[in-house]
């Protein structure tokens, strides 16, 4: 069973052999005859060099456009691993900054523990000073009255011995109080020791925790993005090896018709 495209191949040829029986009709002589046919000869060797150049220039096209397409990417894999070389350099001063921001805060925050120490440590030193002069005063003012002999001697002893206690007792709970039951680093703390234990501080280990969370949150971020850059990059090879063998195919079918 014929198809259409046989039918119409067959009436070309009929029309080619019908042209050519009335060309060659035509023609009186064997010399226009053998002119005829160099003629055909040459324009039939020009059409083919005319499609071998046609084809050679084609292939060459998408041989170049190949090569610009795979330079095209590699430029892109570089510009990324530079953008990826940017971000680790913005990362990196950006946690420089944070490290001395917080090192500054705590310098700082430790100095005014030293300063709040100090300063406090120095005015219960100059309370105790103050009681030793407020005991001496009285006792010099009780001397004075048992000279004038204003009071007795046992009324000078007894109120004496009380003035001598009230201090003793001062200095006993003011350095028993700083040396065993006051914070060694913050003034206004009280150590609690005891049958109960020490009260723990949660405060240090949170910090602790949110840091570890921080650093594997950004450690998690730069391989995100070196993974997205990688995948790209991989992508883009593998579109340029496609481009490639499709130049390579397109080739070997040129070669493969010039040959023929």
């Amino acid at each position: 069973m014929t198809t259409p495209i046989d039918q119409v191949i067959a009436s070309a040829n009929l029309y080619q052999d019908v042209e050519l029986a009335s060309a060659v009709a035509s023609l009186k002589n064997a010399g226009q005859i053998s002119s005829f046919i160099q003629s055909q000869q040459s324009k039939v060797y020009s059409d083919i060099v005319k499609q071998k150049e046609d084809t050679f220039s084609k292939v060459y096209g998408d041989l170049n456009r190949a090569g610009q397409v795979q330079q095209a990417v590699l430029l892109y894999d570089k510009r990324t691993k530079d953008l990826a070389s940017v971000q680790d350099q913005i990362y990196t001063n950006q946690k420089h900054s944070a490290d001395a921001i917080v090192d500054d805060h705590s310098l700082a925050s430790r100095k005014t523990e030293m300063n709040e120490w100090t300063v406090n440590n120095k005015k219960d030193t100059l309370f105790v000073y103050s009681w030793l002069f407020i005991v001496l005063s009285g006792l010099l003012l009780l001397t004075g009255l048992l000279r004038l002999g204003i009071i007795s001697t046992s009324l000078w002893v007894g109120m004496g011995l009380v003035l001598i206690v009230v201090f003793i007792l001062i200095l006993v709970y003011r350095s028993h109080y700083t040396n065993v039951l006051r914070n060694k680093r913050y003034w206004n703390k009280q150590v609690f020791e005891g049958k109960y234990g020490q009260i723990p501080t949660m405060c240090p280990g949170l910090a602790d925790s949110i840091y570890t969370d921080a650093s594997s949150l950004q450690q998690e971020v730069r391989s995100d993005i070196a993974s997205a850059a990688q995948g790209i990059a991989g992508a883009a090879q593998d579109f340029a090896k496609a481009t490639q063998q499709s130049a390579n195919q397109i080739q070997a079918g040129a070669n493969s018709m010039s040959a023929q």
